[in-house]
């Protein structure tokens, strides 16, 4: 098999070589550009490749739009039907789609996977910038399995320029922005510009630059109470340069991409700096947990699993919207922070009709380093000798505590037939490989929280369209075989067994063969435009997920999410039946999209908190039984050309049951006479198993209703009034606490017009009129209150 370096420059040479013949079958004089499926000239990548097959839940989110809203993905997003965001201070935020996050949310970029760790944590940055996107994309059904076979919530699509696919037409293009937030202080700016260099070279350069302070609210307690959350400052640089050879049958162009990111991890309590978990039994039984404790199984969990702090974290009041900290929290310097850095190389082609019989290919590569890791911030709160450990902990201020480490690989190849009776689609390969590691050094309980491991996988995917009439029928499959690869020391195995051979009679080693998988999965959908203003649309799919390396092999701190969490190595691949069904309807007074959906999953991989002590949980990666159901939806109406209401809203429930039984006490048997010790001895018969109750998922996003009016008042002057209603969560889930609802007001004034041939705009957004206490439910820092009211003015130049 050819190596991925070695599969790069075949491929990159293979599109570069059909590139040049086609620029000398016609004449060069023309202007060039990449052909679409539809005919198009391309704006920007879209992942959803028949666009005559879009849903009421499918959306995109122009890049007009994108500039006005927050510097991060989840928070950028939360404003949609049916997309929450789980925020994490200033610097991160992840989207939550119909209550479904992390891995079952996947995130590309421009086609191909974003690789980084924000599938492990919200704290976490997704490594990609929608400030400097094109748009972004938010595809459901069938289409979602050219990319992923675990997301029927939906796939992410964030597209941007950095690759041009076409000649700019005037020889040259870009665009510059700049903002300003009076809360945070944020001073952001991104520029962009495209080159044509002669008649068939276009160079792209793009870069961003963000500032911001602790971002302020109404008022939050921390001992004294205080009208700022600590931790919640941020600092970003992006650069990115791309260059592409264009021709009249396509392109092929190749980027490189440079970020470095610095922000506060909020919300933090080092009261657990030094604590330890304990969560096994008797651990002399099975000497291989000491190097490798990950290779925990579940029945060596404890009866009475706890903690070890050394500190008085357990007489600290809980979490609440009067506390929101459960501590007192010292904020005369800042506390731990994340430094990111992530280097990432593209290569992309679009060739039409390079062969007999396809209409179009598409290559994609990406390569991407990305590291990170979390900063001490110098705090000690032991309570048992409080002056050796600040003295100690003052020297380690700034070590890098956690290390992040994600190299990845990414090819694809798609191929798109030419119709063939009504019948259009697109066939493809994908091979991806990523080696990813957590190294914690510092750490008292484990040195690895996720050793070193090599995840590879191998797709394969279809997607078919095919209309009769006034009905469109899509169906779609991907098959995909995946390996996690962990390499272990023989010799440590062996001399640990030696150690504690005296102490146990079994010294067996578990199975240490990878983790290999496979998953196949595959959908249909039915759009029937029984009206020419209205489409039904019914979308039924069967999906399996294959464990993350992470959700197999983590074991150890999170104090990010004031957790200590643990893998489970004998995760099965997750399994849903999912059904959606859609109206969406377009007219000149009236628009309206809606649709319910309902999902029926098989061993759902999630995080069940075993055990809370005050604020700190313990966690494990368990399975079960789960239904995940739920509605979304937009109604607009038009009373006049330039005003508009929009009514919106989406709900969400998820339950959990048949969940796995859970370790109790020892049970002994009878007494029988031991010659021996010449006493009565009761066997060990092993130990209960305790039954749960079926309950509600973690997280879920509460219910949520708004209306928004947008106003065009005259060619140069737009604006808009939106009021949401977020309600109260008490369908809570495993010692999970409940909360509050509240409301947001937000308005905003946009003003257009040209300087010469250049367009500018200025932008006026007021976010949180009301100065609400706002906290989010689906976050894991449910009691770390967001931004308060909070005024945005910006502007942007295209030229």
């Amino acid at each position: 098999m050819l190596s991925s370096k070695q599969m790069m420059v075949s491929v990159l040479a293979l599109a570069v070589a059909n590139t040049w013949a086609a620029d000398h079958e016609v004449s060069g004089s023309q202007t060039l550009q990449a052909v679409t499926v539809t005919g198009k000239r391309p704006q920007a990548f879209e992942s959803l490749p028949f666009t005559q097959a879009r849903k009421a839940s499918d959306k995109i989110i122009s890049g007009e739009t994108l500039k006005q809203r927050s510097a991060t993905l989840g928070n950028a997003l939360a404003g949609e039907p049916g997309i929450h965001s789980n925020p994490f201070g200033g610097g991160a935020s992840a989207p939550v789609i119909r209550g479904q996050e992390g891995v079952r949310v996947k995130i590309l970029q421009n086609g191909s996977d974003v690789v980084d760790m924000s599938a492990l944590s919200p704290d976490h940055a997704v490594a990609t910038d929608t400030l400097l996107a094109s748009q972004v994309e938010l595809v459901r059904g069938a289409a979602t399995l050219l990319y992923a076979s675990a997301s029927p919530a939906g796939v992410l699509n964030v597209a941007d320029k950095r690759i041009p696919a076409a000649m700019p037409e005037k020889g040259y293009e870009g665009e510059f922005g700049a903002r300003y937030n009076s809360n945070s202080k944020e001073k952001l700016a991104t520029a962009g510009i495209t080159l044509g260099v002669g008649e068939h070279i276009a160079i792209r350069a793009e870069g961003l630059s963000r500032h911001a302070d602790n971002y302020r609210v109404p008022g939050i307690n921390l001992g004294e109470t205080v009208k700022f959350v600590p931790d919640t400052h941020h600092k970003s640089k992006v650069g990115t340069i791309g260059a592409s050879l264009i021709g009249e049958r396509g392109y092929v162009g190749a980027s490189y991409s440079y970020r470095k990111d610095k922000y506060g991890l909020t919300g933090h309590n080092h009261k657990f700096d030094s604590c330890t978990a304990h969560i096994y039994g008797n651990q002399f039984d099975y000497s291989y947990t000491y190097p490798y404790p990950h290779l925990m199984e579940a029945h060596h969990i404890s009866e009475n699993p706890h903690f070890h702090c050394g500190s008085d974290h357990g007489f600290d009041p809980g979490h609440s919207h009067e506390h929101p900290y459960g501590h007192n929290h010292d904020h005369s310097h800042p506390g731990p922070w994340v430094d990111l850095v992530s280097k990432r190389f593209d290569l992309r082609s679009e060739i039409k009709q390079p062969l007999p019989g396809i209409e179009k290919i598409r290559i994609s590569l990406a390569r991407a380093d990305y590291y990170h890791d979390e900063k001490d911030a110098g705090k000690s709160f032991d309570t048992i000798n409080p002056e050796r450990e600040q003295e100690k902990a003052r020297k380690n201020y700034g070590r890098a505590v956690n290390i992040f480490k994600n190299r990845g690989f990414n090819s694809r190849l798609e191929l798109y037939h030419q119709p063939l009776g009504g019948l259009s689609g697109v066939w493809g390969v994908q091979y991806q490989t990523q080696k990813s590691s957590a190294n914690s050094p510092d750490n008292r309980e484990v040195r690895w929280p996720l050793a070193e491991n090599t995840n590879k996988q191998f797709s394969l995917f279809a997607l078919e369209q095919y209309r009769w009439k006034n009905f469109l029928f899509e169906a779609g499959a991907r098959a995909e075989k995946q390996g996690v690869y962990m390499d272990y020391d023989a010799e440590l195995l062996k001399s640990y067994r030696e150690t504690y051979a005296d102490l146990s009679a079994s010294q067996e080693l578990p199975d240490l063969a990878p983790n290999k998988q496979k998953a196949f999965s595959y959908s249909g959908a039915l759009h029937w435009d029984f009206h020419p203003d209205y489409r039904l649309s019914l979308t039924a799919s069967h999906n399996e997920r294959l464990p993350t390396p992470a959700e197999l092999y983590y074991h150890g701190q999170h104090l990010a999410t004031n957790s200590f969490e643990y893998g489970n190595k004998n995760l099965k691949k997750e399994q849903s039946n999912n059904i959606e069904l859609g109206l969406r309807h377009s007219s000149e007074s009236w628009d309206y999209g809606i649709s319910a959906y309902y999902s029926r999953f098989k061993n759902y991989i999630h995080n069940e908190n075993l055990y809370r002590e005050n604020n700190l949980f313990m966690r494990r990666q368990t399975q079960s039984q789960a239904k995940i159901y739920g509605i979304e939806g937009q109604l607009s109406y038009r009373f006049t050309p330039n005003h508009q209401a929009t009514l919106f809203g989406d709900y969400v429930r998820g339950k959990l049951f048949d969940l796995p039984k859970l370790p109790g006490k020892d049970l002994y048997g009878e007494a029988v006479w031991d010659e021996d010790y010449q006493e009565d001895v009761r066997p060990y018969l092993g130990k209960e198993m305790l039954a749960q109750p079926g309950r509600n998922a973690p997280r879920m996003p509460p219910a949520r209703l708004g209306i928004r009016f947008n106003s065009t008042f005259n060619q140069k002057w737009n604006g808009s009034l939106a009021y949401t209603r977020i309600f109260k969560q008490n369908k809570t889930g495993k010692l999970e606490s409940a909360s509050k609802g509240y409301h947001l007001l937000d308005m905003g004034l946009n003003y257009r017009n040209k300087l010469g041939k250049s367009g500018y705009q200025l932008s006026l957004n007021a976010n949180n009129l009301l100065n609400q206490k706002v906290y989010i439910h689906n976050s894991f820092l449910p009691y770390v209150p967001q931004i308060g009211r909070n005024f945005s003015f910006g502007i942007n130049v295209d030229f």
